[in-house]
């Protein structure tokens, strides 16, 4: 899941196990959730990103 906004993590006996993040697209609320465990497991590893302006 790539987003800015905010996100809630949920734990289940101190695993990652569900992501919520809140995205607001033209006044819409969006909840997005990622369960995969596939996923989640990059949750706790910082990721560089860099933005490319034509």
């Amino acid at each position: 899941m790539s987003t800015a906004g905010p996100a809630l993590t949920f734990r289940l006996n101190g695993d990652v196990d569900t992501v919520r993040a809140l995205r607001i697209d033209n006044g819409l609320i969006r909840v997005c959730a990622v369960r995969n465990p596939e996923k989640l497991s990059r949750i706790n590893q910082e990721t560089a990103v860099s933005r490319v302006r034509p």
